[in-house]
């Protein structure tokens, strides 16, 4: 009897683990569309599998739903293995990021991407060896800062039009940390400085007006170095997503 059990059990795994599977081999092949729907299929048997939050999301992520992969993701990143979760962190900032590129508003990118910079962050914090999201970090918090510049641009232009527009003031935290920032440049510390900035901008609402700070922080970085003042960052390295497990 205890032998006919055990087989059993086997056979349930093995008829829910096979559309795990075929769902990652058709994701290989790019077939993004098949795999969700074998992953959907999953689901029913087992619907609360960690493993499903993330590839589901993943596969809807590749797809360009990217509102579905959020809530799915926003699931993932809640499993116990760190490891796992730090994934599903890195993928939900990815999501976050790419809904900022498609976002009209700028208020909306700006939201987008201060998200995907707290998930990149989350993922080291769960992985400290995570590279991709090191270095994604750095590159989403230099497309926020020419966001905040440019809508910074937008509202000086429009300020002759609309004399009651106004940032908001800074808060307490904000004030503290541009403090230490200036003290740090007087030190010359310009790079602590700088990320120190780059950091609150991303975490503060207030602190969007602060970006010439970092401008002004980082051009002077180039300068001593010798260099140009920099272009334009490649963002490239925000391709770089993780697969299905």
């Amino acid at each position: 009897m205890r032998l006919l059990v055990f087989l059993m059990c086997l056979l349930a795994v093995g008829l829910w683990a096979r559309p795990i599977n075929d769902g990652n081999k058709l994701f290989k092949n790019g077939d993004y569309a098949g795999a969700l729907e074998k992953y959907m299929k999953a689901r029913e048997a087992e619907p609360g599998n960690p493993l499903l939050f993330y590839n589901i999301g993943t596969c809807q992520y590749k797809l360009g739903n990217y509102e579905e992969a959020k809530k799915e993701l926003e699931s993932a990143v809640r499993m116990p293995d760190k490891k796992m979760a730090a994934k599903a962190a890195y993928n939900l900032a990815n999501t976050h990021f790419r809904m900022g590129e498609k976002a009209a508003e700028g208020s909306e990118r700006i939201a987008a991407w201060r998200e995907s910079v707290a998930y990149l962050k989350k993922a080291i914090d769960l992985d400290n060896s995570f590279e991709n999201a090191k270095k994604n970090v750095e590159i989403v918090q230099r497309k926020l800062k020419e966001e905040l510049d440019k809508q910074k641009q937008n509202q000086d232009q429009n300020q002759d039009q609309n004399n009651d527009q106004k940032q908001p003031p800074l808060s307490d935290k904000a004030k503290e940390v541009l403090a230490r920032a200036l003290q740090l440049c007087k030190d010359g510390k310009y790079a602590e400085a700088k990320e120190m900035l780059e950091n609150l901008i991303a975490e503060d609402e207030t602190a969007g007006q602060l970006s010439g700070h970092v401008q002004r922080i980082d051009d002077v970085i180039e300068i001593k170095a010798g260099r140009k003042p920099k272009a334009k960052i490649d963002a490239s390295n925000t391709d770089n997503d993780l697969e299905v497990i």
